[in-house]
């Protein structure tokens, strides 16, 4: 992102790169720009999320 952002990492491998992002727990997904809604992988023991400037 030109200005600046998140970067979103599951076990270490990076998967997206956005200016937002948000879980759910009780559904096991995660919504990237307040649009993109997708499942979280299965077994996913780390997510990390960096300021990436």
């Amino acid at each position: 992102m030109s200005d600046g952002g998140f970067v979103v990492k599951f076990d270490g491998k990076v998967v997206d790169r956005c200016f937002a992002v948000a879980f759910d727990y009780d559904e096991w997904q995660y919504t990237i720009n307040e649009k993109e809604k997708k499942e979280l992988p299965f077994g996913v023991m780390a997510i990390t999320i960096e300021v990436e400037r």
